[in-house]
């Protein structure tokens, strides 16, 4: 049965794409139950970090299915109908994309979107577009730039070639690279590891680079100053220089 499930590890949101039959592709309810998942824990103050991986260990997602899309071929291109691969990079809450197997098409647009990337050995990303006949979207031509160098990105896109874990690795697109079967665990770390932070800076902090991103250095600046002025008056500020000289973890709100 395939479906989008989901699970709380403590303040950590744990989404997983379950399809395994066929390599845990999106058919275009799970799209669907995706994009109300990640808004129902973007609206919940005790959800601090979501991470997202595919069922078992040989994929993440494949994409779309591809029987559905040569049905309703609409949904191949329309913005609304895959807003919800792109959700991640809107969010506040930051998002991390356990990369297990395949990451292809809408599968590698989703890992684009997410925040961070802890990649298994096997992990591979593809962009097929042009090998199919498809325009590369919903960040593979806008987003994937700003990830890894311009002509590594533009090789991807126009042969359709696989990037596996260790070039992904070492080209900066994953942030951690891990042994087979060890990415959700590895994301897991990672992410109790956001949570145990100040969530107002954790948010401001992926704010502030999205500001960099989208309005240049000086507005980037800016932000830096004004919302670096509104939090020191917050109480995590007091909590956490407390707990530092008091030589105990703190206890953030």
């Amino acid at each position: 049965m395939s479906s989008i499930t989901s699970s709380l590890d403590n303040s950590v949101l744990v989404l997983t794409i379950e399809n395994e039959a066929k390599r845990n592709a999106f058919t275009h309810p799970m799209t669907l139950e995706l994009g109300r998942r990640l808004l129902a824990a973007e609206a919940d103050a005790n959800v601090r970090c979501i991470v997202i991986t595919g069922a078992g260990d040989s994929a993440f997602s494949s994409g779309h299915d591809l029987r559905g899309m040569l049905a309703d071929r609409e949904h191949a291109s329309d913005p609304l109908l895959n807003a919800p691969f792109l959700l991640p990079a809107t969010l506040t809450t930051p998002t991390i994309a356990a990369v297990n197997g395949y990451a292809f098409a809408a599968g590698f647009i989703l890992a684009i979107s997410c925040d961070f990337r802890v990649c298994a050995a096997n992990a591979s990303f593809s962009a097929p577009g042009a090998r199919i006949g498809l325009l590369p979207i919903g960040g593979q031509i806008s987003r994937l730039p700003s990830l890894i160098p311009r002509g590594i990105a533009h090789d991807l896109l126009i042969t359709g070639r696989e990037m596996k874990a260790d070039e992904a690795f070492r080209i900066g697109f994953a942030n951690r690279l891990v042994s087979t079967g060890s990415a959700l665990q590895a994301s897991l770390e990672m992410a109790r590891a956001i949570a145990n932070n100040s969530s107002g800076v954790v948010r401001a902090v992926k704010a502030g680079l999205e500001t960099l991103s989208t309005q240049g250095t000086n507005a980037a600046a800016r932000f830096e100053w004004d919302k670096g002025r509104e939090l020191q008056s917050k109480p995590d500020a007091d909590e956490g220089m407390r707990a530092f000289l008091e030589k105990r973890p703190p206890k953030f709100l």
